[in-house]
């Protein structure tokens, strides 16, 4: 029983023993997993706070401005980049809520409703990101992004960045505002490696070179340039290298289709971040007008824009060499001055155009006919000289002097008008006429006037007696200047009769010039000058003026007849002619029927279209034309069939052998048999005997004037005259 007890207690011992032991052991094991559950936790705080400084450390470091919040608004943290910013005071960031900072950043921005607005808006509409730009009072910009945080799919928040661009935009702005410039410049601006490969191209560049920028990038810059300037390029290249610049020098390039092009380029050296030279930049700017222009400045310095030969500049240098030249070896040398006849005339009644391709023919006719070592110039309007640099004796200049004239006076065809022009040549010989250059060209020119007044389309050598003419000419051109200024000149009348009735039916007005030291000075004389002069338009409307006044006068008085003026060539040929003859009747208030305008043969066969224009003007206002010296000239039937004329005059070297000279008699008759199969009326002019009269009556001349009635008079003797005249007497 004891035993069977101990046993029991044995095991019981035993039992109680095994628990302690298992007890101690799931003691020490527990106690092992919570050491190790213990380091495992500091562990992982330790990470977490690693993680926690670096993230710490990284919202630090960025570049943006940040806040985090949660859902609610409250901040949860934030960065001090963030507070700088704005700024915004640590205290305020203890115990405040997102929406107080709104209130306080407002302060700062130039709209700070809509921001206020739009934060509210974020915060209502939970959008898993916005974007927006926020402007300050002074000018900074800040980008403003948020995004939703989520842990485990549950938001638990949201991050604000804040980024200041205002550095950005300005340079986006500055880069914007370059590039502009860059495009729209008109010089070409290309960019390229150091390669020669073409990595940028302007507008400009297309404007000037002709490739768009899509033809062009990728290529090499010796696309753009001639064989013969590549070393030049190699130059600059060298320099472009070594970090200089290759400023402002003047090249050719090639334009599409290998064009040349004359440019000023400056070339200046492309740097990378790291001040490494790694291409180059051109700014080019297209010369070529300039250039031309420039030549186009030195061309026109010494030779005539017109014909193209040289001008006094360039004559006067090579008379100089000539001379020189010709004082050194002892020869001979020639001035020959021309000038063209009439050429005024061709001018003023066909038109300048006209006039300016018959120079154009005239100056290359002439150069046709001289060597190539001798000069032909044009010292302007219709003046020419030839320098033949050397000759042996004067008769060398003679027969050059014939060419010129045989070239010049042959036809000329310009737009359907068919031209004769002639010319007239003076000779200086050096060192006979003269050995300076003024000498010899004062000399060419007074025989230039020598051969004018011999009967023009010739030539005439210098002598004293030419230089004489040629000084009592500028004399005489000066004193009619005076004249005209002083109203020396003036008018005579002489009456017009009708051979049927001995009526006056007209009176011509004649132009005189009483000089204070010459007398009378014949009107073959000083008309002619003022043709030359240009003095005849004022000249001509101031006699038209006075004559249509004195006729109107004579109107008022009673006397039923009409004054008939003369019109020189140069006048008639003007464009305003007609305007001119109508204003002065509107200013001296003479009714047009009364005005009879007198032109020659020659004034109306120049021209014809024009002339026709203009008689049809002057019908149309009832003003009439007569033909002065009718016979003298060309006019030919037909034309005279186009023309709106009134009268025939017949010139007086005709009547003058009247009535004996048998071939006077056929002329006059025929002519006064045309002109009334014509319808026009016929006048004789310088009647002087009854004989002359009687015949003229017999074949039905209408009217006639001469000495034979009365000489031209003055206004007060002519109107003496008038008063008893009697018809038929």
């Amino acid at each position: 029983m004891n035993k069977r007890k101990e046993e029991i207690l044995l095991y019981s011992a035993a039992v109680r023993s095994s628990r302690a032991i298992l007890e101690a052991r799931k003691r020490k094991r527990a106690e092992h997993e919570l050491d190790q559950i213990k380091k495992t936790l500091a562990k992982t705080m330790a990470e977490r706070d690693r993680s926690l400084s670096l993230l710490r450390a990284t919202i630090e470091s960025t570049a943006d401005g940040l806040l985090v919040t949660d859902e609610s608004g409250e901040v949860l943290c934030y960065n001090q980049l963030y507070l700088d910013m704005w700024p915004i005071p640590r205290e305020l960031m203890k115990t405040v809520r997102h929406q107080a900072l709104i209130q306080y950043c407002c302060r700062y921005l130039k709209d700070p409703e809509q921001f206020v607005l739009s934060t509210d808006e974020i915060y209502k509409t939970r959008p898993q990101e916005s974007f927006d730009v926020l402007q300050f009072h002074n000018g900074r910009l800040f980008e403003r992004y948020t995004k939703v945080q989520f842990v485990e799919g549950r938001e638990i928040g949201r991050v604000w960045s804040f980024r200041d661009i205002t550095e950005r935009r300005q340079a986006d702005s500055y880069k914007a505002q370059l590039a502009a410039i860059v495009e729209s410049s008109n010089d070409a601006i290309v960019v390229k490696d150091l390669n020669g490969i073409i990595t940028s191209w302007n507008a400009g560049a297309e404007r000037i070179f002709g490739y768009h920028a899509s033809e062009i990038i990728g290529c090499s810059i010796s696309k753009l340039i001639p064989p013969d300037r590549v070393g030049e390029e190699i130059k600059i290249m060298s320099l472009i290298k070594s970090g200089k610049l290759a400023d402002h020098f003047e090249t050719v390039r090639w334009a599409k289709g290998e064009k040349p092009i004359n440019v000023s380029v400056t070339v200046s050296p492309v740097k990378d971040v790291t001040g490494k030279i790694i291409g180059a930049s051109k700014v080019a700017r297209d010369i070529t007008q300039s250039k031309e222009s420039q030549e186009r400045i030195r061309y026109l310095a010494h030779y005539d824009p017109l014909t193209g030969l040289p001008n006094r500049t360039l004559f006067a240098d090579r008379m100089r060499v000539a001379i020189g030249n010709a004082e050194r070896y002892s020869f001979r040398l020639a001035l020959l001055f021309i000038d063209l006849d009439r050429f005024k005339l061709v001018n003023d009644s066909l038109g300048h155009e006209i006039g300016d391709k018959l120079l154009k023919i005239v100056a290359e006719r002439m150069h046709s006919v001289v060597r190539l070592t001798d000069t032909v110039s044009r010292m302007g309007g219709d003046e020419f000289i030839v320098l033949l640099s050397q000759i042996e004796a004067p008769e060398d200049a003679a027969r050059v002097a014939g060419k010129l004239i045989e070239a010049v006076s042959q036809p000329y065809i310009i737009e359907l008008h068919e031209l004769v022009l002639t010319a007239s040549i003076g000779i200086s010989i050096y060192p006979d006429h003269g050995k300076e250059a003024s000498s010899l060209l004062r000399n060419a020119d007074a025989s230039m006037y020598s051969a004018k007044e011999a009967g023009r389309n010739l030539y005439r050598f210098y002598s004293e007696e030419s230089t004489s003419r040629a000084t009592e000419r500028l004399s005489l051109e000066r004193d009619l200047r005076r004249a005209v200024e002083q109203n020396e000149i003036y008018s005579v009348y002489q009456p017009q009769i009708e051979l049927a009735t001995g009526r006056v039916i007209g009176v011509e007005a004649f132009t005189r010039w009483r000089h204070p030291s010459r007398g009378l000075v014949s009107p073959a004389i000083f008309i002619p000058l003022a043709e030359d002069t240009g003095l005849i338009l004022s000249l001509g409307e101031r006699v038209l003026r006075e004559s249509c006044t004195r006729a109107r006068q004579w109107g008022e008085r009673g006397f039923d007849f009409g004054v008939s003026v003369n019109v020189s060539a140069v006048q008639f040929r003007q464009e305003d002619f007609t305007d001119v003859v109508l204003r002065v009747l509107v200013d001296t208030g003479l009714s047009p029927e009364r005005l009879q305008l007198e032109v020659t043969e020659s004034v109306v066969m120049q021209g014809v279209e024009s002339v026709v224009q203009k008689m049809g003007i002057l019908d149309a206002h009832g003003i009439k034309v007569a033909i002065d010296d009718f016979g003298t000239g060309y006019c030919s039937l037909s034309y005279l069939r186009q023309f709106t004329v009134d009268r025939l005059k017949i010139d007086q070297s005709f009547i003058r052998d009247l009535p004996e000279d048998a071939d006077a008699r056929a002329i006059v008759g025929a002519i006064v048999a045309m002109g009334r199969s014509l319808g026009l009326r016929v006048i004789a002019e310088g009647v002087e005997t009854e004989a002359q009269a009687d015949f003229l009556q017999s074949i039905e001349c209408d009217e006639s004037q001469g000495y034979l009635y009365a000489r031209p008079m003055m206004i007060d003797d002519f109107e003496t005259w008038l008063a008893t005249w009697t018809p038929c007497q």
